[in-house]
């Protein structure tokens, strides 16, 4: 796995039904008219499927030169890639996977979809402005869009600071396709997410990824709080969006977590989880995707640790006000973000 130049977001980990709402008194809405960013589109599933011999396709890299390896190392990967294979081969090989009937067809859905892509440019740009309003150093100006094959939904290319959409993961739930998937990989709880409303989050948390170390905690509270700080990241980007789509819950799951986080909490005092170091198990059971978390039965929501280390953050940040992202970022001290956070529902 490349880490450094590009950050691949799995959208199989997540799962959700909600929309952007706009909310009064978001004190997260920013004036972001004055920061100028224009969102440039490059569609590059369009210039790959209008290839009509490897000649074509051959001028690809020109055109892509970052991109393109991207796609078929990474992305397509032994699709179209070996080992020993050279810049012919994968030509040749990338033209037999755009010539295949099922491919061609594939793209003629997405292009049915998302011919327009204006109303996720726009969408993307005002994200972009958050992104630079928060980390300076960060201007994002440019979206590729893509066919994955189902293995990408969206991607952040870090060193040339570039989303990237994979747009056949976001064909909708009642997508045929999906449903003769294996089950193992798609089970209806995530397919349930496979959504145009997706897109723009699903861009938005592979930055965030790129801003947070890999997780290396060993306790609950450590997890906590670190998926605590990717969501409070996102409270901070897309300040508009519900908090159901933040964490990717139903709006049932939503309503779940509110009404019953005393409780939540209570449960992981008395059983002496929150600074539990069984990191297979905690992680099992709080923090991995699935249709529920099942101490807590199987009409809750998932991935509870999460949304309880985003309010114990969301608290600390609060009573804290003069802590910048930066800083907050940088605190590994998780012990001492839980304690000065109050947080005690």
């Amino acid at each position: 796995m490349f880490k450094k130049g590009i950050l691949l977001h799995i959208v199989l980990i997540f799962s959700a039904a909600a929309s952007f709402t706009g909310c009064t008194q978001n004190k997260h809405v920013k004036d972001t008219s004055d920061i100028l960013i224009e969102m440039e589109v490059s569609r590059f599933e369009q210039d790959l499927f209008s290839c009509k011999s490897v000649e074509q396709l051959k001028l690809l890299p020109k055109k892509y030169p970052d991109f393109y390896d991207i796609y078929v190392t990474n992305i397509l990967g032994g699709m179209v890639k070996g080992i020993n294979s050279t810049p012919d081969d994968v030509s040749v090989e990338l033209y037999r996977y755009i010539a295949h009937r099922d491919m061609d067809s594939l793209y003629k859905i997405t292009q049915e979809k998302f011919g327009n892509f204006e109303p996720y440019r726009e969408e993307l740009q005002e994200a972009s402005k958050y992104i630079a309003l928060y980390f300076p150093e960060d201007t994002i100006k440019k979206v590729t869009t893509f066919i994955s094959t189902f293995q990408y939904g969206s991607v952040y290319l870090q060193g040339q600071k570039e989303f990237g959409v994979g747009l056949d993961m976001y064909l909708g739930a009642d997508f045929e396709v999906y449903q003769i998937i294996n089950p193992e990989n798609f089970p209806a709880y995530r397919v349930r997410k496979f959504e145009p409303y997706r897109i723009v989050p699903n861009c938005v948390q592979t930055y965030v990824d790129s801003k947070l170390e890999e997780f290396n905690g060993t306790t609950f509270m450590d997890q906590a709080i670190y998926e605590g700080k990717r969501l409070y990241l996102l409270d901070l980007l897309l300040p508009d969006a519900e908090d159901s789509l933040k964490i990717n819950y139903t709006a049932q799951q939503q309503a779940w977590v509110i009404e019953q986080e005393s409780n939540m909490w209570s449960y992981l005092i008395e059983k002496e989880v929150i600074f539990n170091s069984n990191k297979n198990e905690f992680q099992k059971h709080y923090f991995n995707d699935g249709p529920f978390t099942t101490p807590f039965g199987n009409e809750s929501a998932p991935r509870t640790g999460a949304w309880l280390g985003w309010q114990i953050v969301r608290a600390y940040m609060d009573k804290h006000p003069n802590i910048t992202i930066y800083q907050l970022l940088a605190d590994k001290n998780n012990q001492a973000i839980f304690q000065k956070s109050g947080y005690r529902p």
